[in-house]
């Protein structure tokens, strides 16, 4: 049934971004600068204007904002009716007001005349408090949900989360367009029968290729490169950059003291190297594809797979990885890079916040300039290609119960709407108007006027209530003047290259429904985190190839039967 076959599409595209997951600092959709900035002066050209019984109508930006798309988006509209929303999310900080705690969060709370009501999750709980809400009736207002399928289907079918009204594509169109953007939304609305989750994109407006991947890419030393006569590029093959390491290890050009480990990265990042050698490694999708001969194949049983081991075992032989980077944690191998400036390699985001972060904490710790000092390269497989998975284009899911008083889910609705035109984006992205920013009507640029030092994020309460509201921040990264020009040609022309330096086979632009709709129970029993079996077959004594074979024929038995259902499923 095709219902039961689109639990494990939706699984596997959600895996597209979990390894660049929204925790943390800087990751994908999710990164805080680290600055402090003082309070904002008061803005006149967004306060709102009081009408009726405390009613909220606020007054248009300002004549500067007038050529923006969204300028006008408030009139006519009736917001005089208060309403207290209760939103339970990942990324809140309990000590941030969302509500009055400075002039910007003042201003949006005052423009749709709203109160948030928020219960802030962690990553390890986030799950299992929704699964019991949910599953209870008893989940709040709104809540941001990490979309898993069978349990989606499961919920709309019972009714345990509200499906948006018929017309909501027509009463919301800028919220419409930006769901239109990821490819599963209208599936799983024609599959469920109406629109139950919001799909929150990732790139919205600012495509910058056709073909978009996930944004981890390698940021590697280009001084010390120079110091030992190695050229670094924007694209290098993992065998170049495993060479490059090689020659810094021998000769230091970055002086670093005691054990000197060029390549820092935890288990799930350095897994990375493997994928740029084979697309379906299993990191980011479903690791099954389709052959020359028709059948379909399981890429970590590819020859490609085994030739990217070798190369990571006897660089971990070599001493050029961390010996222990199997038990590094998240952010530890940035800060080696970064902050500490102990290694050369690190795979790491290369989303614009999470550059700019670089580009400041480099500066500040290491009195590094970055541009000059680091290259963010795009890792190439030995075919000269670059590797890369279907991109699924989102992270996180809007919901809402389904006891929610219909003119609170109007509200909300409506400021998802107002956040997905390109004046709620700018007002998101860059702060209040004429104080953080400048609009010229003329040219239509946006200026930012920030003080030195100051960051959006630690000087307004943004995130993750407003910058992740519906579209997610990497969308607007590319045109964001917040970011140095330089730091977003880099990110821009990171995905132009992914896109050059490909080919169909390599870099797919189209998901194989095949694989992507198949669900079964031998699927379920062939299900493994490919990141740690690749760190076990690199730190395991003996051959790597005679190793990585008996791993073949072990698993084998369980990944037989799945190869086996999609041949016969092949072309449904």
């Amino acid at each position: 049934m095709k219902l039961k076959r689109l639990t494990a599409l939706i699984l596997c595209l959600a895996l597209v971004l979990s390894l660049a997951a929204c925790g943390g600092d800087g990751g994908q959709s999710s990164s805080s600068g680290s600055s402090s900035g003082s309070a904002p002066e008061e803005s006149s050209a967004s306060t709102p204007e009081e009408s009726g019984d405390g009613a909220s109508a606020p007054e248009e930006s300002g004549t500067s904002a007038s050529g923006i798309q969204g300028a006008d988006w408030f009139e006519g509209r009736d917001f005089s009716e208060h309403y207290t929303i209760s939103l339970a999310s990942v990324q809140i900080e309990d000590a941030r007001d969302y509500n009055k705690g400075d002039d910007w969060v003042s201003q949006w709370t005052e423009k749709f005349n709203i109160e948030w009501e928020i219960t802030p999750l962690t990553f390890e709980n986030w799950g299992e408090r929704l699964r019991i809400w949910i599953n209870s009736d008893d989940m709040p207002d709104m809540a941001v949900y990490n979309y898993n399928n069978a349990e989606a289907v499961n919920y709309a079918d019972q009714g345990l989360v509200k499906m948006l009204p018929e017309d909501w594509k027509t009463a919301y169109p800028n919220l419409a367009a930006a769901q239109e953007k990821v490819p599963i939304s209208s599936l799983a609305e024609d599959t469920m029968g109406g629109t139950f989750y919001l799909f929150r994109p990732a790139y919205s407006n600012h495509r910058p290729a056709d073909k978009m991947a996930n944004h981890m890419s390698v940021y590697m030393r280009k001084d010390w490169g120079a110091a030992v006569d190695v050229e670094v590029k924007p694209a290098m093959k993992v065998s170049e950059i495993i060479e490059y390491a090689r020659k810094v290890k021998e000769k230091n050009p970055g002086n670093v003291e005691g054990d000197f480990y060029p390549i820092v990265n935890t288990s799930g990042r350095l897994a990375r190297f493997v994928q740029a050698n084979n697309t379906y490694a299993g990191l980011d999708d479903l690791p099954f594809y389709k052959g020359d001969d028709g059948k379909y194949h399981w890429g970590p049983a590819d020859e490609s797979t085994l030739e990217a081991l070798k190369m990571l075992n006897q660089a971990y032989k070599d001493g050029l990885i961390d010996p222990e980077f199997y038990t590094i944690q998240d952010m530890d191998d940035y800060g080696a890079f970064r902050t500490s400036g102990i290694s050369a390699v690190c795979d790491s985001e290369a989303v614009i916040s999470q550059i700019d972060t670089y580009d400041k904490e480099m500066a500040a710790s290491l009195g590094v300039n970055f541009e000059e000092a680091v290259e963010i390269v795009t890792p190439l497989g030995e075919d000269g290609y670059f590797h890369a998975n279907t991109y699924g284009n989102y992270w996180g899911t809007n919901i809402f119960s389904p006891h929610i008083d219909e003119g609170k889910f109007e509200r909300v609705l409506s400021m998802m709407d107002y956040s997905c035109t390109d004046l709620g984006q700018y007002e998101i992205r860059c702060g209040i108007q004429d104080v953080d920013w400048t609009y010229d009507e003329s040219t239509g640029e946006i200026t930012s006027t920030l003080k030195e030092g100051e960051d959006l994020w630690t000087k307004y309460a943004l995130l993750p209530v407003y910058v992740n509201m519906m579209v997610l921040s990497d969308d607007f990264g590319f045109v964001n003047p917040i970011y140095k020009q330089s730091l977003r040609d880099k990110a821009t022309q990171l995905h132009v290259l992914h896109a050059e330096q490909s080919t169909e086979e390599s870099f797919p632009s189209e998901i194989d429904w095949n694989v992507a709709l198949h669900d079964s129970q031998a699927l379920n029993l062939a299900t493994m985190t490919y990141a740690d079996e690749y760190a076990a077959l690199i730190v395991k004594e003996g051959d790597i190839e005679t190793n990585w074979k008996a791993w073949v024929n072990e698993k084998m038995p369980m990944i037989q039967p799945v190869l086996d259902e999609l041949d016969a499923g092949a072309g449904n």
